[in-house]
């Protein structure tokens, strides 16, 4: 198992997996890897629900492990379902980086071939998987660019009796499961241009440690991108008073190939990159998925330096505050992740500003979260240094408590937030 972390697993819920498997082209170099779907601790696929694991598999590829860590610049290949591409859910990923697989026992109804067509139109690329020359799968083929054929299942003559009808269309053949040379000798001899097999490699194991998803948070911000006359501000309140949901659009936008216009300056900005429309289908995603608690007592410490960072600039006069509550709220990553910062950071596409005020203090960001955290362990001597001054820090930190302990409270979690050691002052 190759891993995205060097730390044990020790908790096997908090864990994304996913497996690949290469496919490769005649010369045998791999074209595209198509991502399978693992529960942690396992080394095939065992579900109740396909279009709960399809979920899984893009939410843990593209908004946790990271695309370019499990295929780098191939393409990938995933399993959908007929209600999965019915609901629009395909528009959640990038069209020019994945191929979705259409499963074998999938209905080709009215209302499905009408969202194919329409999906095909806009550059969205299907294959037809495990394609057994069965009549009912025939309505599929114009809108698949690929068709995969079970080297085990199909029959040699029956391949050669109708191999012909595969080449009058417009698609690329691709033979998987195919184990042997000899397997991959016939199947290139009959016109096929990729391969799938364990002749190649067994699928490979990705994982690493997953941020616990807060299920109310994930229904708020789906329940607000519902609402006809939903105002962008309101989205960026939610997904900024969440540390979850901030770092898995980070991920995704670094990790989905976004031709970024500039570095990301705020969770704000990101917010208003991706759009309201994108962030629907994300959160749709995230809710099929399903989603844990987060640990309650590191979420509140998160808020409540997150807010007291965005007061503090506030106090100064400082411009663009959200970026100081963003910079607060993901300097708690490397406990939710368990690793150190840095490589916390590492797939995020912060601006380097942002980047060096999280792991140097430097800027005007980093002297505000340097100083929030030196009050938070009640170092007064190494306040006194920073010149800053504590009394209006004590209102801030009081403030960001109670905002906190509100939000904990309206979310139906109630928690405690540690106190630092006040020295005798006098409030203004």
């Amino acid at each position: 198992m190759t891993r995205t972390t060097d730390h044990p697993e020790s908790d096997m819920n908090a864990t994304a997996v996913v497996a690949r498997q290469p496919i490769c082209d005649r010369a045998q170099n791999t074209f595209a890897y198509e991502l399978l779907y693992r529960r942690p601790g396992e080394t095939t696929a065992v579900f109740d629900n396909p279009e709960r694991a399809t979920a899984e598999v893009i939410v843990n590829s593209f908004m946790e492990i990271g695309l370019d860590r499990i295929a780098g610049n191939a393409t990938a290949f995933i399993n959908v379902t007929g209600d999965f591409i019915r609901g629009n859910h395909c528009r959640s990923l990038p069209a020019g980086r994945v191929v979705f697989e259409i499963l074998e026992n999938t209905t080709p109804d009215a209302e499905l071939l009408n969202a194919l067509s329409t999906l095909t139109r806009d550059g969205y690329v299907f294959a037809l998987d495990d394609y057994s020359f069965d009549d009912r799968m025939k309505p599929f083929l114009p809108y698949c660019r690929y068709i995969k054929v079970d080297a085990r299942q199909t029959r040699p003559e029956l391949l050669n009796q109708r191999i012909g009808e595969l080449r009058q269309l417009p698609v690329k053949l691709l033979a998987e499961k195919v184990e042997t040379p000899t397997e991959f000798e016939f199947y290139r001899d009959h016109g096929f241009e990729y391969f799938q097999g364990y002749f190649y490699r067994r699928p490979k194991l990705f994982s690493t440690p997953k941020i616990s998803r807060n299920r109310v948070a994930v229904s708020e911000l789906l329940a607000k991108l519902h609402q006809p006359e939903v105002r962008t501000r309101h989205i960026e309140k939610i997904v900024c008073e969440d540390l979850s949901l901030s770092y898995q659009l980070l991920r995704y936008i670094n990790s989905a190939a976004f031709s970024l216009p500039a570095e990301i300056q705020s969770i704000g900005h990101a917010v208003r990159m991706v759009g309201t429309e994108h962030l629907r289908r994300l959160a749709s995603l995230m809710m099929l998925a399903g989603v844990d608690d987060k640990p309650r007592e590191l979420l509140t410490t998160s808020l409540v330096r997150a807010k007291m960072c965005e007061l503090l600039a506030q106090r100064k006069n400082y411009a663009n505050t959200d970026a100081y509550f963003t910079v607060g709220m993901l300097s708690t990553l490397d406990a939710f992740l368990d690793c150190t910062l840095p490589n916390a950071l590492t797939q995020l596409p912060l601006s380097k500003e942002m980047r060096d005020a999280l792991l140097l203090y430097e800027g005007t960001l980093g002297s505000v979260l340097k100083q929030v955290l030196t009050y938070e362990t009640g170092d007064w001597a190494a306040l006194d240094e920073l010149r800053a001054d504590t009394a209006p820090l004590s209102q801030d930190y009081w403030s960001a408590m109670e905002f906190g302990e509100g939000l904990m409270q309206q979310i139906g979690v109630r928690s405690r937030i540690p106190l630092p050691t006040t020295p005798a002052i006098t409030l203004a």
